[in-house]
């Protein structure tokens, strides 16, 4: 039995309404908040990404107002200095424009799991995307979680077409057949798109490195054409170092480093294993450091680096504690920030994460235990695979509920798999 023409006409729309829903929640909060307070900006990275921005609008060179060439990697500043040439003005379009970035991310994530589950659970995963708290307060906020998440997803919807099942092959829970994603125009651009989107995450955020090297492993651990998989291996290895370079090159011309991963990375350590250190971040410990006062950028990175490989060393069993620490912050039900631990807000908070996990649980155990199929067992590696691996790294470096947001939407795309457990299939063919 097909589905009627109006039924699926309504379904391929699904994902254009969860767009404006999300996208009218978004710029709404932006407005409201635009209201409240206008361009102040609440924490000190916003200062920080606007500052490289408007540097490099205002005199061509991207640094920070403390004279630092490499604090951030380039990307998100780069966004923002479209913007930062209309003043003040340009906080409320960038902003915008970030309510903008966030619904094309639920479009996405609607679309991932419509591929990959069907049209129910893709209702879901767009619908928790829609109404996350975390995607839509984080929209009013200069930082590069909006766009990080949005590369994030895209790069992860381009990898589920290569690794796909094709042809119906694998268990009876696996979706309608497909064509062949090894083969075809489709499978060229899937390809091109890893090749790009992730450099671009890393040039967002350096911590995605690992993270992006990982699924290029998981594309060839998933391709049964090992030396076809290979030579894409080292493509994409080498488009990654085409983008890094000029980053590299201006970085070295500016601080005598290539610092190819920022000079914030040994800071960043430190701040999360020195001496001082309690799970949180607080970078005041640099003031109390004058014996770094005169160095540059890169070398004192490197020292503070060098600095918390040994208190780690000396200390295991506290890296241990610290770690356990920084899970429970990065996965705290609500807000660690004081201003935001009561109220609406954490009681929102706490409800939606707790009714996402849950839903993810119900999908990871019937995915292992219950109907285990093909499809199912790679879309879960795949959206699981930076869940485990963020959250491990800032288990290290610094915990907080902000690293947690790019992850967000893939804990909802893993939930979204619970429909089928929940509500099962109809008896019944549908139609893209």
């Amino acid at each position: 039995m097909t589905v009627a023409p109006g039924l699926n006409s309504a379904r391929s729309k699904a994902g254009l309404w969860l767009f404006v829903l999300a996208l009218l929640l978004r710029a709404g909060w932006v407005g409201f908040q635009w209201h409240a307070t206008g361009p102040a900006f609440e924490f000190d990275d916003e200062r920080l990404h606007w500052a490289m921005a408007s540097n490099l609008v205002e005199t061509g060179q991207m640094f920070t107002d403390d004279g630092r060439f490499a604090a951030r990697m380039p990307l998100y500043p780069l966004f923002l200095a479209i913007f930062a040439g209309a003043g003040e003005t340009g906080v409320l379009f960038a902003r915008l424009a970030q309510a903008a970035l966030g619904a094309a991310t639920v479009w996405l994530i609607y679309r991932l799991a419509r591929a990959a589950l069907g049209p129910r659970p893709a209702l879901l995963a767009g619908g928790l995307a829609c109404i996350d708290p975390y995607g839509i307060f984080f929209a009013n906020l200069l930082l590069s979680e909006v766009l990080f998440t949005l590369l994030a997803v895209a790069v992860t919807v381009a990898a589920w077409r290569l690794i796909r099942p094709v042809n119906g092959v694998g268990g009876p829970d696996d979706p309608a057949p497909v064509d062949d994603p090894s083969s075809g125009p489709t499978f060229h651009k899937s390809a091109l798109m890893v090749a790009v989107l992730g450099p671009a995450a890393i040039l967002t955020r350096p911590s995605a490195l690992g993270w992006i090297i990982l699924l290029w492993l998981l594309l060839w651990l998933y391709d049964r054409n090992k030396r076809r998989a290979t030579l894409r291996v080292l493509a994409y290895a080498g488009a990654l170092g085409a983008f890094l370079l000029p980053w590299g090159l201006r970085n070295h011309h500016a601080i005598g480093s290539y610092a190819w991963l920022s000079t914030n990375g040994g800071v960043t350590l430190y701040d999360a294993q020195g001496p001082q250190a309690d799970g949180s971040s607080n970078q005041q410990f640099l003031e109390k450091m004058p014996e770094f006062s005169g160095l540059g950028e890169a070398e004192r990175d490197r020292l503070l680096r060098d600095k918390a490989l040994e208190q780690m060393k000396r200390d295991p069993a506290r890296v241990v504690h610290l770690a356990v620490v920084k899970f429970l912050r990065t996965w705290n039900p609500v807000p660690n920030f004081e201003a935001y631990r009561g109220g609406l807000t954490a009681v929102a908070s706490a409800l939606f994460t707790a009714l996402v996990l849950l839903l993810a649980a119900v999908a990871i155990w019937r995915t292992a235990f219950v109907r285990r199929s093909r499809a199912g067992v790679r879309y879960q590696t795949l959206v699981w695979l930076p869940i485990v691996y963020f959250t491990l790294l800032h288990c290290i470096f610094i915990g907080s509920l902000r690293y947690r947001v790019p992850l967000m939407p893939f804990v909802e795309l893993s939930a979204a798999a619970a429909v089928c457990a929940i509500w099962p299939k109809p008896n019944r063919a549908t139609s893209e």
